[in-house]
This record gives C-alpha cells, structure tokens and sequence, in this order.
C-alpha cells in the first residue's frame, strides 16, 4: 500500500515521505533501546545457577554481576564492602548492622520528603530522586509497600482497577482507528547479532504497542502517575508503551533502562530517572517476575532471595534507574555501581539492573503498561515529530 501510494506522488514529495519515515525509525530506535551492561550468557531456559543460597527458581543464568565481582574482590582483600551502597529492607539484611542502617535510612525519611504520609516511613534516598505520595493511595483499594530501602522499589496494588487495566489491554487486541487514540506496533526478534549476547545486548522477545497521549484509555495512567510523583510534569515522560510476552519463549534478559550518554540528549528530556511498570493481568504459578540481579529480598522460609515482583493485574512497580549527583552515596566512593555524570547532573544507577521473566506455559501472557520519566522535558519523537502531543492527555 505504502509503494503504491507513493508510485502515484509526484517524486519529490515521495523522496520526502520516505525520508521523515526513515527519521522517525532512526529516532524512536535511538530513544527506546534500553542498556544492558555486559552479560556473556543469558538463557530464557536456564536452570537455577545461582550459588547464593538463592531458593527463587531463577531462571536467567547471566554471568556473575559487577557488585558481585566488587564483593568478593574486596573481602578478599579485606580492605572494603560493597554492601555500604545497598540497603534492603531491614528483616532482608545480611547482618545486624545493615539492617539498623537499613532502619535509620526509613526513620530518617519523615523530615526529608515534604510528602510523608504519618502513617508511611519512606526512605530517605527519595531525596535524591523524586518526591513519592502515597497521601492517595493509603485508602481501602490500595496497597503501598516499600520491598527495597537504597535503590528503593515500591509497589502499589491496584494502582488501577480491573476495569482500567482491561481497557488498556484491549488496545492491543483492537487497536483504536486513527486519530489521538493510534498506536503503532512493533515486535521484537531474536536476531543473529543478539543470539549470543556477548555484546552486551539484553536480549527481548516481545511485542510493543506505542500509545499516544491523547488515547482514553490512559488517561487513567497517566492521572494515578501524576498523583504518585507530584513534582514531575507530564512533558516529562515517554510515550506510553504496552509489552505483551507470550509464552516461555518471551522475555526480557538482564538490563538497565538508563540511557546512554549519546541517548539522554537535551531533546530526549535526560536521562530517565523513574520507571512506573502497571501489570495488567495476573500470571500462571507466580511466573512472569520482574527481577532486580544485585538487590535482596525476601524467600521462603526466611531465607534471602533475589528480589522479585510478581505479577498482579492493576498492580505497580516504581523504581529509579538513575541517581543525582549531589546524592551523598554517590559523594562518599565510587565502587562502579554508578555510571558518568551526564549533563543534566545524573549517574546511572547500574544497582537497579533487571530482567523480565516469561510467563508459564505455551500459551501464557503477560502484560505491562510501561513509563519512563525522564529528568527534562522530553520530545515525542515515535508518532512524528509534533504529531503527538503531552497536551491531548486527558488528565
């Protein structure tokens, strides 16, 4: 249809037609690939590798990771701790001390984020990132809940309905007619150049749909996530993005969804500095887990784990993939958790590394309705350039 529209232009303006698609596929490939640091090996089929007393059933079998190798370098050498950087909850700490600094970092967050529930600690390394409201959220339907002190992870149940989320769902079975509510689609495919992943290309196997702003059936999203982080802007974010994963054969390997610094320009609105992943279906047998490789949680038992996040429809997940610069973490050392300071004064925060695992069974699916903030006010750039605009959300 495309060349046949274009046989009957006149050949100027179809040289041009073409160009504007070809500029739009270089852009949105340039602000949407997210980074992985180098993995040698990631299986979607892998059995359990882990030698950390993991009881998680993991199923990514990446090489050993950088926090990992600074661990065991330096108690070799008995000279450092990487553990300093990373705090968990504190009934997930290692040891005593972790966990009453894991306990002072919750305390100490009542004076520093203007936004404190009284009834809800926060941890004090928001500070540095993006104030967080619960004020909304602390009612009968909804349920926050902090899994992760520094980084910190939150997650909020039914941060939609099961209305709203089947309503976004349904784009993706019928996609809206033109107009504020189009989408475009795309899918991923497990190519040669990323078949082995020694490049340290996270491999992805999924399907994506590109939503405008101005699509009803958002509209909700994007309310709930101005209600969450106050003080960011809607000009802010990215392009609403729904991923499906079918099957055991679809996911999404070790990876970082900070941009690299030839990706965070000033028309990308930065770096990206908060992730608002809603799960819009449940999936079989708890499978389908959002992982975090260097962060604890908890297990079975007792027992420490690699923090996870199943899958539950209208379900939250928020996290920051990069850090401040005038974070006192940051200050102290840099033990390589932290990526360069970037223009806009931001680190990627390499701690908050993640993967997304395959649901169960042949024909399982999962579902996730996905925004990215980024430091700066960012240009939608996948619709075209003007084509799609923060100003027709219906907020």
């Amino acid at each position: 249809m495309m060349a046949r529209y274009l046989h009957f232009r006149p050949p100027l303006e179809g040289a041009l037609l073409l160009a504007i698609i070809a500029s739009v596929a270089v852009r949105v490939r340039a602000f949407h690939i997210p980074q992985s640091r180098p993995i040698h090996k990631v299986s979607l089929h892998a059995s359990t590798t882990d030698s950390n007393n993991d009881d998680d059933d993991d199923l990514w079998n990446a090489d050993i990771s950088p926090l990992q190798q600074q661990r065991q370098r330096h108690n070799s050498e008995e000279q450092y701790d990487w553990t300093w950087s990373i705090l968990p909850l504190p009934e997930h700490a290692d040891n005593t001390s972790i966990a009453e600094r894991a306990r002072c970092a919750m305390m100490s967050s009542s004076t520093n984020n203007h936004h404190h529930h009284s009834n809800n600690k926060q941890p004090a390394a928001l500070q540095d990132r993006c104030s967080v409201n619960l004020d909304a959220f602390h009612n009968g339907r909804c349920k926050a809940q902090w899994l992760h002190v520094d980084p910190p992870v939150l997650t909020v149940d039914n941060f939609l309905t099961e209305q709203e989320c089947d309503d976004i769902r349904r784009i993706t079975i019928f996609p809206p007619p033109a107009g504020v509510g189009r989408v475009i689609k795309l899918e991923s495919r497990l190519s040669e150049s990323n078949k082995s992943n020694n490049q340290g290309t996270a491999v992805r196997l999924s399907t994506t749909w590109y939503v405008r702003y101005g699509a009803p059936q958002v509209a909700p999203l994007l309310r709930s996530l101005m209600q969450l982080l106050p003080d960011i802007q809607l000009e802010q974010t990215e392009e609403v993005q729904l991923v499906r994963y079918m099957g055991e054969g679809q996911g999404f390997g070790w990876h970082e969804d900070a941009l690299s610094e030839q990706e965070a320009t000033m028309d990308a609105g930065g770096q990206r500095i908060a992730t608002l992943l809603v799960y819009l279906d449940d999936c079989q047998d708890g499978s389908g887990r959002t992982l975090f490789r260097d962060l604890r949680g908890g297990g079975k038992d007792g027992k420490q784990c690699r923090l996870g996040v199943s899958p539950k429809k209208g379900r939250a997940l928020l996290f920051f993939p990069a850090i401040s610069t005038t974070a006192s973490i940051v200050e102290e050392e840099d033990n390589g958790a932290f990526g360069n300071v970037y223009f806009d004064h931001t680190r990627a925060d390499h701690r908050t590394t993640h993967a997304g695992e395959p649901p169960t069974g042949q024909n399982g699916q999962k579902h996730i309705a996905q925004l990215w903030i980024h430091s700066g006010k960012h240009t939608p750039v996948v619709f075209g350039r003007g084509l799609n605009r923060h100003s027709e959300a219906v907020l």
